[in-house]
């Protein structure tokens, strides 16, 4: 075996791995310039728009789907939707991307974190149980990577306490959980459909999903400047409640009509590649592939890998261990990645309750306690973070898909863990620090 490229031998992947993401056909770009010849580009007169979102309700098995801006805007149309008010708490997973918590500082509720389950990286119910308060009234499940939450454990706790279950399933289209499929699993469902989801669209855009009409009308109406607009388009001109602009555009809306016709061919193609993948990784010692829990499927959006050096027999803590893995990756051609680098409840905004200012949510009169954010409470997601890396550049439909870029993941991690001892010694060496510990930086 050559040495290592991280020590001048020759890389894996020379060229690197092509990563383009979403893949655009000329049905797609059809779909675009028939509706833009058609000039029925209004929410007034627009079809695309309302039949990508009968189409999702049909795909999600839901009742109901507003297509909306983006993801963020589908949480925040969830939350309100939720009737989430001044001072009342959101339960969210403390590994999530920040839109999972501010989504709830939108309606000036207060998120209070739980940590993940190391194994799945999604909401460990267990620690849900001890953050509930009398002012709880959510919880948001993040089915990370595209892997669903544990929805039963979730769902029954929600229900023993009266909460409204929201699903954060920006990166899971098409995951399911007993065949089910992500955004019928809880109250409601958020999806995003930027253009880096596996279901994209060719900028930003995002999808709320829901089997209750009231929670659909309430949601609407966020979408659409507080007022409520008839199936017709009627229009009166007449706000219930403070709305936003969170409307899709009829031209986005055609290209991720074309886009869904082949999402389950994408699914099994990902899913295919990241099978192969996780049966190389699950041979070499010390690395640890995505678990997939019984029931559940999952859609890998990001196909995150921990590092454990102890099992791999070497005297090397987590963080160093996985920060030179990844350099000898990187070095070897393979996209290897960080992915939200410090627990949520560590990013200024929570850690110092920056808000809206002046302490707001937090202090503005309408909480019933006070409530801090302490990072080192969750040490589960410090340990996901501190070991582990996510395998390509976040777009693993893009790379998965293709049988020799997972030849080239294969060998790479192969290469790199042949040579273990030399690792080991490099680790030993660098100066480390924690990615949640590395000063702010100014650009």
């Amino acid at each position: 075996m050559s040495a290592l490229a991280l020590f001048g031998g020759t890389p894996v992947a020379p060229k690197g791995i092509d990563e383009n993401w979403p893949e655009v056909t000329e049905t797609d770009i059809a779909a675009v310039t028939d509706t833009l010849r058609s000039g029925r580009l209004s929410w007034m007169n627009d079809d695309q728009v309302r039949e990508l979102e009968r189409e999702w309700a049909g795909y999600t098995g839901t009742a109901h789907c507003l297509a909306v801006n983006s993801g963020t805007a589908a949480l925040h149309a969830a939350v309100a939707a939720a009737g989430i008010g001044p001072g009342d708490e959101v339960i969210v997973p403390a590994l999530s991307f920040l839109a999972s918590a501010t989504c709830v500082l939108h309606h000036q509720g207060i998120p209070v974190f739980a940590d993940v389950d190391p194994v799945t990286f999604t909401l460990d119910p267990s620690d849900v149980e001890h953050r509930i308060s009398r002012r709880t009234k959510a919880i948001i499940a993040v089915h990370l990577h595209g892997l669903p939450a544990d929805m039963a454990a979730v769902s029954e706790i929600a229900r023993r306490h009266g909460l409204v279950v929201i699903e954060d399933a920006a990166q899971a289209h098409g995951a399911t959980v007993d065949g089910v499929r992500a955004g019928a699993l809880g109250d409601l469902g958020a999806f995003s459909i930027m253009a880096g989801k596996n279901l994209a669209t060719a900028g930003e855009g995002g999808l709320l999903t829901t089997n209750d009409t009231g929670l659909r009308n309430r949601a609407d109406a966020v979408k659409m400047f507080g007022e409520t607009i008839d199936p017709d388009g009627h229009r009166d001109y007449h706000a219930h409640t403070l709305g936003w602009n969170y409307r899709f555009s009829s031209i986005l809306a055609a290209f991720t009509r074309s886009q869904l016709a082949r999402l389950d061919t994408y699914i099994d193609e990902t899913r295919a590649g990241a099978n192969r993948l996780t049966g190389t990784l699950s041979e070499l010692p010390g690395v640890l592939p995505p678990v997939v829990p019984d029931g559940r499927t999952h859609v890998y959006h990001h196909f995150r890998v921990r590092f454990d050096p102890a099992q791999a027999g070497l005297d090397v803590a987590p963080g160093p261990f996985r920060r030179v893995v990844g350099e000898a990756l990187t070095a070897e051609g393979i996209p290897v990645i960080g992915y939200q680098n410090r627990p949520l409840p560590g990013q200024r905004l929570f850690a110092e309750r920056v808000g809206y200012g002046r302490g707001c949510p937090w202090t503005c009169g309408h909480t019933a306690r006070t409530v801090e954010y302490r990072p080192e409470e969750y040490t589960s997601t410090l340990a996901v973070i501190s070991g582990s890396l996510l395998v390509g550049s976040r777009l693993c439909p893009a790379s998965f898909r293709d049988p020799a870029a997972i030849s080239a993941y294969e060998d790479a991690f192969v290469k790199v863990f042949g040579r273990l001892g030399e690792l080991a010694a490099y680790a030993r060496t660098i100066d480390y620090a924690e990615p949640w510990e590395d000063g702010d930086r100014l650009w």
